[in-house]
């Protein structure tokens, strides 16, 4: 059976980073949660390896922890990205998403829940990688192709790859159940007191984390976006 293809697009370009428009008192179901999940996990995964685990938080005490290590990260944080925005920062849209992500820090810990998508396993140490590539094809005469190759890009490339689709479909799932989410990545810089307090093995990368809630009001619009073909290149960079 065909999509609803003006639906769909509907859904995909309306699904929106939602900080300040999460309603804070409406309880979300577990039910919810775990049907969205449940379409998470059909994204495509590198290899079928499945390596995603999602740790759901809905404890008051829990998320004021967060919270803690959020505010923290932030003061750093925003010094930082708004020293280096340069001639950003008198951008409109800009001061908007600082306000709102601004915003989100003073309100994360009373979002209903906070799910933090995680990977078995730590990122590829890109360097050390294609050092010990360099190194096994050091005796290869100078025309061996191996010489060419990279591994340790892909190796990074596949463990990111396989999450951030299913983080994506998780946040389609939501939207089309009324509920909005965003990524943060402010407890990231806290991952192993983060771990201490939620039990997350150290052997475990945390991606992200996705405050979670229904949403005050439902309309949301398609982003103010340079047109795709404006940035799109055909056969050769630049043309």
């Amino acid at each position: 059976m065909p999509f609803d293809v003006a639906e769909t697009d509907r859904l995909l370009t309306t699904t929106r980073s939602v900080r300040r428009r999460l309603d804070l008192d409406r309880p979300v179901p577990r039910e919810i949660v775990e049907q969205a999940l449940e379409v998470a996990v059909q994204a495509p995964t590198a290899n079928n390896h499945q390596n995603w685990r999602w740790l759901v938080i809905t404890e008051a005490g829990v998320k004021e922890k967060l919270a803690e290590m959020i505010r923290s990260s932030w003061a750093f944080h925003r010094n930082d990205m708004w020293t280096n925005a340069g001639r950003r920062r008198n951008d409109a849209q800009a001061r908007r998403n600082y306000d709102s992500a601004q915003a989100l820090t003073e309100t994360i810990a009373a979002v209903p829940v906070l799910v933090i998508p995680c990977v078995l396993g730590r990122p590829p140490d890109i360097a050390a990688i294609n050092a010990r590539w360099r190194a096994r094809m050091a005796d290869k005469i100078a025309d061996d192709p191996g010489h060419l190759v990279q591994h340790g890009e892909t190796r990074a490339s596949i463990f990111y790859g396989s999450i951030f689709p299913a983080i994506w479909s998780f946040q389609l799932a939501l939207r089309s159940r009324g509920l909005g989410s965003t990524i943060t990545c402010l407890h990231v810089p806290h991952e192993r007191e983060t771990g201490r307090l939620l039990g997350i093995p150290t052997g475990v990368t945390q991606v992200c984390m996705i405050p979670v809630a229904y949403t005050l009001g439902t309309g949301f619009r398609p982003a103010d976006r340079y047109r795709a073909k404006e940035r799109t290149y055909w056969e050769r960079w630049g043309q």
